[in-house]
């Protein structure tokens, strides 16, 4: 009951609340609306995956309508006899989210931006470091129908989604990768890589192409979030020149991992006219007199003229220094070099997007729901993050730097 009052206190939802008031208007106002939204969050932040679950709980626990602001209600039968109702039945409730996904999802974006604006306002070095990924959700419906009218039971928005994932490498040095497939939503979901708590996001059928709904975030994405971001992580599946090429233009550092997407078996190309060669990776060599390849060690970025710097290792007593612009090839150089050790320790960071699409399936219960639909699935994911956030404001209010992303208190 403690984290719920905590979490309710710290959103700021007050011209949510305002717009689903005047969404009633002059009708029926047997529960009020904040009631109904405090219920909504209850729903999270107790972890109930359907809403049948919240509304019996709520019958159930005395304790929870008073922290949500219900009071009982005298009901005249239609026998004439009276009955007492102390919380809102399955229609009224349902009504209630119709409202919110129709109607509210511009106010609810809003409150998500402003626990987002509080982040950056808050923590100092928050949006420094940031990962993308994209979550897998199924729909609770099992695959197309052919009835494309909607009915509350069959899922006219969803589709199939695959990913690829790869798992290890063979004694032959094969790449293995395993295949997912799912029928549902994928959340595109940018994430702060230290506190991993979310920055922006967007909700797709499963079928939407992860590259180009990343182009679409990055650039949705505000000003002053893009100047403060240096690093920006993401898995080979957003491996882009033009992602890679934005990102630069607003001076971040693209943290991505690459593709092969040499043909003819190429292992390695010459760089212009030199004894150097590279792998499509990054890897640089110098080729001696004997056509021996000699690895060299990476000296840093040069940003007078945007090239990446190499040099022989100690035991060879060479002192020469090589430059390869990184308008080579802009996949393959980008401005931390992906034959680095701060490059590898960067991209470990990504895990953090994988830690929150984690909580997404275990603490908010997205393995386990009844939604139907792109519009609610955006509706509970939306209000899942704003939850999320809340908490976390919470604990900072209290100067509890521990664990912020954690649904406990």
């Amino acid at each position: 009951m403690e984290r719920l009052e905590r979490v309710l206190a710290n959103i700021p939802d007050g011209k949510l609340i305002y717009r689903l008031n005047e969404i009633r208007g002059k009708g029926r106002n047997d529960w009020p609306v904040i009631s109904m939204w405090n219920a909504m969050i209850a729903g999270i932040v107790f972890q109930h995956p359907k809403d049948s679950e919240l509304l019996r709980e709520l019958n159930r626990n005395s304790q929870l309508r008073d922290i949500c602001g219900f009071t009982p209600k005298r009901i005249r039968l239609k026998n004439g006899l009276y009955k007492i109702q102390v919380a809102p039945s399955p229609s009224a409730y349902s009504n209630f989210i119709n409202n919110l996904k129709k109607y509210c999802m511009k106010e609810l974006k809003e409150v998500f931006e402003n626990l987002v604006k509080y982040m950056y306002e808050s923590l100092d070095d928050f949006g420094e470091y940031l990962a993308l990924d994209g979550k897998a959700v199924q729909s609770y419906a099992t695959n197309y129908s052919k009835e494309t009218k909607e009915d509350g039971r069959r899922d006219t928005d969803a589709n199939w989604g695959t990913k690829k994932y790869t798992t290890s490498v063979n004694a032959r040095g094969e790449i293995v990768t395993n295949k997912v497939t799912w029928f549902g939503y994928r959340v595109h979901l940018v994430v702060d890589a230290k506190y991993e708590l979310p920055v922006a996001f967007k909700v797709t059928p499963a079928s939407n192409s992860e590259n180009k709904e990343a182009k679409k975030i990055l650039k949705s994405m505000y000003e002053e979030q893009l100047k403060k971001c240096k690093y920006f992580m993401a898995d080979k599946g957003y491996d882009d020149t033009k992602i890679i090429e934005y990102l630069e233009e607003k001076s971040i550092a693209a943290i991505i991992d690459i593709c092969n997407m040499w043909k003819n078996g190429e292992k390695t190309k010459q760089y212009k006219d030199t004894d150097i060669v590279y792998t499509y990776d990054g890897k640089v060599y110098y080729i001696n007199d004997k056509g021996k390849e000699i690895k060299l060690r990476y000296l840093g970025y040069d940003k007078s003229s945007n090239s990446l710097r190499y040099g022989f290792h100690p035991q060879y007593n060479d002192n020469r220094v090589f430059r390869i612009s990184c308008d080579t090839d802009k996949r393959i150089f980008v401005t931390v070099a992906r034959d680095s050790k701060k490059w590898e320790r960067l991209y470990k960071t990504r895990t953090s997007v994988e830690r929150v699409n984690g909580r997404i399936d275990r603490d908010y219960q997205f393995e386990d729901h009844t939604i139907r639909g792109l519009e609610k699935m955006d509706l509970y994911i939306t209000v899942s993050f704003i939850a999320m956030l809340a908490m976390a404001k919470s604990k900072i209010e209290e100067n509890n730097m521990e664990h912020l992303a954690g649904l406990i208190s």
